[in-house]
Protein backbone atom coordinates (compact mmCIF):
# COMPACT_ATOMS: atom_id res chain seq x y z
CA UNK A 1 0.00 0.00 0.00
CA UNK A 2 2.72 2.87 0.77
CA UNK A 3 4.39 1.83 -1.89
CA UNK A 4 1.49 2.49 -4.49
CA UNK A 5 1.09 5.60 -2.16
CA UNK A 6 4.72 6.98 -3.41
CA UNK A 7 4.15 6.05 -6.67
CA UNK A 8 0.70 7.73 -7.30
CA UNK A 9 2.35 10.93 -5.47
CA UNK A 10 4.93 11.02 -7.82
CA UNK A 11 2.72 11.44 -10.79
CA UNK A 12 0.43 14.03 -8.84
CA UNK A 13 3.20 16.64 -7.61
CA UNK A 14 2.02 20.28 -7.52
CA UNK A 15 -1.45 19.98 -5.91
CA UNK A 16 0.34 18.92 -3.14
CA UNK A 17 2.75 21.83 -3.37
CA UNK A 18 0.77 24.31 -3.40
CA UNK A 19 -1.73 23.24 -0.66
CA UNK A 20 -0.63 24.54 2.86
CA UNK A 21 1.17 22.08 4.98
CA UNK A 22 -1.61 22.17 7.95
CA UNK A 23 -4.29 21.02 5.27
CA UNK A 24 -2.65 18.54 3.86
CA UNK A 25 -0.98 16.77 6.81
CA UNK A 26 -4.74 17.10 8.35
CA UNK A 27 -5.98 15.51 4.95
CA UNK A 28 -2.88 13.15 5.59
CA UNK A 29 -4.28 11.73 9.01
CA UNK A 30 -7.60 10.76 7.70
CA UNK A 31 -6.23 8.99 4.97
CA UNK A 32 -4.05 7.06 7.15
CA UNK A 33 -7.24 6.30 9.39
CA UNK A 34 -9.32 5.71 6.50
CA UNK A 35 -6.93 3.16 5.01
CA UNK A 36 -3.57 2.20 6.51
CA UNK A 37 -5.35 2.11 10.64
CA UNK A 38 -7.92 -1.50 8.93
CA UNK A 39 -4.87 -3.42 7.62
CA UNK A 40 -2.13 -2.49 10.69
CA UNK A 41 -4.14 -2.44 13.58
CA UNK A 42 -3.98 -6.73 14.26
CA UNK A 43 -0.76 -6.47 13.83
CA UNK A 44 0.12 -3.90 15.46
CA UNK A 45 -2.11 -5.43 18.54
CA UNK A 46 0.03 -8.49 18.59
CA UNK A 47 3.27 -6.70 18.99
CA UNK A 48 1.96 -4.87 21.62
CA UNK A 49 0.22 -7.55 24.09
CA UNK A 50 3.54 -9.98 23.08
CA UNK A 51 5.77 -7.39 24.62
CA UNK A 52 3.81 -5.32 27.39
CA UNK A 53 1.61 -8.30 28.22
CA UNK A 54 -1.20 -7.12 30.16
CA UNK A 55 0.34 -4.03 30.87
CA UNK A 56 -0.97 -3.66 27.74
CA UNK A 57 -4.76 -2.87 27.32
CA UNK A 58 -7.65 -2.33 23.94
CA UNK A 59 -7.69 1.41 24.31
CA UNK A 60 -4.47 1.51 24.33
CA UNK A 61 -4.01 -0.78 20.97
CA UNK A 62 -6.59 1.62 19.37
CA UNK A 63 -5.02 4.78 20.17
CA UNK A 64 -0.89 4.09 19.18
CA UNK A 65 -2.28 2.09 15.89
CA UNK A 66 -4.43 5.06 14.56
CA UNK A 67 -1.11 7.49 15.67
CA UNK A 68 0.64 5.16 13.54
CA UNK A 69 -1.50 5.13 10.73
CA UNK A 70 -1.22 8.56 10.47
CA UNK A 71 2.50 8.76 10.80
CA UNK A 72 2.53 6.26 7.86
CA UNK A 73 0.73 8.79 5.26
CA UNK A 74 3.15 11.82 7.33
CA UNK A 75 6.22 9.72 6.30
CA UNK A 76 5.06 9.47 2.29
CA UNK A 77 4.55 13.85 2.87
CA UNK A 78 7.88 14.11 4.82
CA UNK A 79 9.77 12.23 1.57
CA UNK A 80 7.86 14.23 -0.76
CA UNK A 81 8.95 17.50 0.37
CA UNK A 82 12.66 15.70 1.05
CA UNK A 83 12.97 14.21 -2.29
CA UNK A 84 10.18 16.04 -4.90
CA UNK A 85 10.46 19.35 -3.54
CA UNK A 86 13.65 19.43 -2.63
CA UNK A 87 14.75 22.58 -4.56
CA UNK A 88 12.42 24.41 -1.35
CA UNK A 89 13.03 21.50 1.31
CA UNK A 90 15.43 23.76 4.41
CA UNK A 91 16.25 21.65 7.00
CA UNK A 92 16.34 23.79 9.86
CA UNK A 93 12.34 24.60 9.11
CA UNK A 94 12.34 20.34 9.60
CA UNK A 95 14.43 19.90 12.08
CA UNK A 96 13.94 22.64 14.52
CA UNK A 97 15.65 21.30 17.66
CA UNK A 98 18.55 18.99 18.63
CA UNK A 99 19.09 17.33 21.76
CA UNK A 100 22.76 16.19 22.76
CA UNK A 101 24.28 17.27 18.60
CA UNK A 102 27.65 17.23 20.91
CA UNK A 103 27.68 13.82 20.95
CA UNK A 104 28.12 13.27 17.10
CA UNK A 105 30.42 16.57 17.20
CA UNK A 106 32.59 14.94 19.33
CA UNK A 107 32.91 11.77 17.82
CA UNK A 108 33.12 12.88 14.16
CA UNK A 109 36.73 14.34 15.95
CA UNK A 110 38.40 11.28 15.25
CA UNK A 111 37.90 11.63 11.78
CA UNK A 112 36.88 7.60 11.63
CA UNK A 113 33.32 8.80 10.63
CA UNK A 114 29.92 8.01 12.38
CA UNK A 115 27.51 5.02 12.23
CA UNK A 116 24.12 6.41 13.15
CA UNK A 117 21.39 3.91 14.14
CA UNK A 118 17.44 4.19 14.27
CA UNK A 119 14.68 2.26 13.38
CA UNK A 120 11.84 2.80 11.22
CA UNK A 121 10.71 5.95 13.49
CA UNK A 122 9.62 9.17 12.20
CA UNK A 123 10.95 9.83 9.13
CA UNK A 124 14.36 8.06 9.16
CA UNK A 125 15.21 9.69 5.86
CA UNK A 126 15.85 12.70 6.64
CA UNK A 127 18.72 11.92 9.18
CA UNK A 128 21.65 11.50 6.69
CA UNK A 129 20.03 14.81 5.28
CA UNK A 130 20.58 16.67 8.99
CA UNK A 131 24.21 15.24 8.86
CA UNK A 132 24.94 17.03 5.69
CA UNK A 133 22.85 19.86 5.31
CA UNK A 134 23.88 21.14 8.77
CA UNK A 135 27.42 20.51 7.77
CA UNK A 136 28.38 18.02 10.48
CA UNK A 137 30.24 15.97 7.30
CA UNK A 138 30.61 16.21 3.75
CA UNK A 139 29.99 12.71 2.96
CA UNK A 140 26.95 10.64 3.38
CA UNK A 141 24.92 7.15 2.79
CA UNK A 142 23.04 4.79 3.72
CA UNK A 143 23.09 0.61 4.13
CA UNK A 144 20.02 0.02 2.65
CA UNK A 145 17.66 -2.95 2.39
CA UNK A 146 15.32 -4.06 -0.99
CA UNK A 147 11.93 -3.60 -1.67
CA UNK A 148 10.04 -6.80 -3.09
CA UNK A 149 9.43 -4.58 -5.87
CA UNK A 150 12.35 -3.77 -8.30
CA UNK A 151 10.38 -0.70 -9.30
CA UNK A 152 10.33 0.76 -5.81
CA UNK A 153 14.05 -0.24 -4.86
CA UNK A 154 14.84 1.98 -8.13
CA UNK A 155 12.68 4.70 -6.84
CA UNK A 156 14.03 4.37 -3.44
CA UNK A 157 17.79 4.88 -5.13
CA UNK A 158 17.28 7.57 -6.99
CA UNK A 159 15.34 9.74 -4.74
CA UNK A 160 17.92 9.20 -1.75
CA UNK A 161 20.43 10.68 -4.91
CA UNK A 162 18.33 13.77 -4.75
CA UNK A 163 19.61 14.80 -1.67
CA UNK A 164 22.86 13.34 -2.58
CA UNK A 165 22.83 10.13 -0.25
CA UNK A 166 23.45 7.25 -1.84
CA UNK A 167 22.18 3.15 -1.15
CA UNK A 168 24.78 0.71 -0.26
CA UNK A 169 23.18 -2.57 -0.62
CA UNK A 170 26.28 -4.77 -1.21
CA UNK A 171 29.05 -2.22 -1.96
CA UNK A 172 31.31 -2.82 0.75
CA UNK A 173 33.96 -0.50 -0.63
CA UNK A 174 32.18 2.42 -0.99
CA UNK A 175 30.77 2.13 2.88
CA UNK A 176 34.66 2.04 3.73
CA UNK A 177 35.45 4.78 1.99
CA UNK A 178 32.53 7.22 3.11
CA UNK A 179 33.68 6.15 6.69
CA UNK A 180 37.26 6.97 6.27
CA UNK A 181 36.65 10.08 4.84
CA UNK A 182 34.79 11.27 8.38
CA UNK A 183 31.23 10.43 6.66
CA UNK A 184 27.68 9.29 8.40
CA UNK A 185 26.64 5.96 7.38
CA UNK A 186 22.82 5.45 8.41
CA UNK A 187 21.55 1.93 8.78
CA UNK A 188 18.04 0.79 10.51
CA UNK A 189 18.93 -2.85 12.70
CA UNK A 190 15.28 -2.65 13.81
CA UNK A 191 13.56 -5.14 11.82
CA UNK A 192 13.87 -8.71 12.39
CA UNK A 193 17.11 -10.78 10.12
CA UNK A 194 17.57 -13.26 9.04
CA UNK A 195 18.76 -16.92 10.27
CA UNK A 196 21.68 -17.15 8.56
CA UNK A 197 22.50 -12.82 8.92
CA UNK A 198 20.71 -12.51 12.08
CA UNK A 199 22.85 -12.99 15.83
CA UNK A 200 20.50 -13.78 18.93
CA UNK A 201 19.59 -10.83 20.75
CA UNK A 202 16.55 -9.38 22.47
CA UNK A 203 14.37 -6.42 21.45
CA UNK A 204 12.15 -5.34 24.87
CA UNK A 205 12.97 -8.61 26.42
CA UNK A 206 11.82 -10.78 23.70
CA UNK A 207 14.13 -13.05 21.79
CA UNK A 208 14.55 -12.03 18.09
CA UNK A 209 17.52 -11.87 15.78
CA UNK A 210 19.29 -8.55 14.81
CA UNK A 211 21.56 -7.86 11.89
CA UNK A 212 25.56 -7.34 13.02
CA UNK A 213 26.58 -5.04 10.29
CA UNK A 214 27.12 -2.04 12.19
CA UNK A 215 28.83 -3.77 14.89
CA UNK A 216 31.29 -5.71 12.57
CA UNK A 217 32.22 -1.79 10.25
CA UNK A 218 32.83 -0.06 14.05
CA UNK A 219 35.03 -3.06 15.21
CA UNK A 220 37.03 -2.73 11.58
CA UNK A 221 37.41 0.78 11.28
CA UNK A 222 36.68 2.64 14.54
CA UNK A 223 33.74 4.57 13.74
CA UNK A 224 31.40 5.48 16.69
CA UNK A 225 28.21 4.23 16.73
CA UNK A 226 25.11 6.92 18.00
CA UNK A 227 21.51 6.14 18.06
CA UNK A 228 19.70 9.09 16.88
CA UNK A 229 15.93 9.46 16.50
CA UNK A 230 13.54 11.95 14.59
CA UNK A 231 10.28 12.83 16.73
CA UNK A 232 7.56 14.65 15.07
CA UNK A 233 5.87 17.23 17.11
CA UNK A 234 2.28 16.79 17.90
CA UNK A 235 1.09 20.29 16.88
CA UNK A 236 2.78 20.81 13.97
CA UNK A 237 3.84 17.14 11.86
CA UNK A 238 5.62 18.53 9.49
CA UNK A 239 8.30 19.62 12.60
CA UNK A 240 10.97 17.14 14.38
CA UNK A 241 13.40 17.10 17.23
CA UNK A 242 16.27 14.98 16.61
CA UNK A 243 17.70 13.49 19.49
CA UNK A 244 21.17 11.75 19.56
CA UNK A 245 22.11 9.32 22.55
CA UNK A 246 25.47 8.37 24.34
CA UNK A 247 27.65 7.05 21.54
CA UNK A 248 28.60 3.06 21.62
CA UNK A 249 32.43 2.13 20.78
CA UNK A 250 33.29 -1.54 19.67
CA UNK A 251 36.74 -2.58 20.18
CA UNK A 252 38.96 -3.65 17.46
CA UNK A 253 38.55 -6.96 16.23
CA UNK A 254 36.15 -7.90 18.73
CA UNK A 255 35.58 -11.55 18.87
CA UNK A 256 31.68 -13.29 18.71
CA UNK A 257 30.73 -12.79 22.07
CA UNK A 258 31.54 -8.72 21.98
CA UNK A 259 29.99 -8.50 18.89
CA UNK A 260 26.91 -10.30 20.55
CA UNK A 261 26.97 -7.95 23.30
CA UNK A 262 27.48 -4.53 21.31
CA UNK A 263 24.45 -5.75 19.06
CA UNK A 264 22.13 -5.74 22.15
CA UNK A 265 23.56 -2.39 23.28
CA UNK A 266 22.35 -0.70 20.55
CA UNK A 267 18.68 -2.90 20.50
CA UNK A 268 19.07 -1.49 24.07
CA UNK A 269 19.34 2.12 23.01
CA UNK A 270 16.75 1.73 20.79
CA UNK A 271 14.60 0.31 22.61
CA UNK A 272 15.23 2.88 25.45
CA UNK A 273 14.00 5.72 23.01
CA UNK A 274 10.36 3.16 21.98
CA UNK A 275 9.34 2.93 25.36
CA UNK A 276 9.31 6.76 25.50
CA UNK A 277 7.81 7.46 22.52
CA UNK A 278 5.95 4.21 21.04
CA UNK A 279 3.52 5.58 18.70
CA UNK A 280 6.76 6.59 16.45
CA UNK A 281 7.76 3.47 15.61
CA UNK A 282 6.58 1.37 12.96
CA UNK A 283 5.00 -1.26 15.24
CA UNK A 284 3.63 -3.50 12.61
CA UNK A 285 6.85 -5.55 11.30
CA UNK A 286 7.32 -9.03 12.15
CA UNK A 287 10.10 -8.34 14.70
CA UNK A 288 9.52 -11.32 16.70
CA UNK A 289 8.18 -13.50 13.87
CA UNK A 290 4.27 -13.38 15.51
CA UNK A 291 3.41 -14.55 12.24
Amino acid sequence: MLGIIIVIAIIIPLPLFILPKKILYSFGRGIGLLFVYPSIRKKVQKNLFYVYGKRMTEKKVTAIAKKIAANNIYFVLDCYYLWIFHFAFDINKTVVNAVNVNFPRESLKNGKGVLGTTGHYGCFEIIPVYFLDTGLVDVGGVIARSFPSPLLTWLNRKARMVTGIPSFYDQIKDIFKALRSNGVIGFLPDLRAKRRLGVESTFFGKPTLTLDVHIRLSSQLGSAIIPVFLNRHRAKPWEFTIVFYEPISVPKKADEETIKEKVQEVNDALEYHIRRYPSGWFWFNNKWKLW
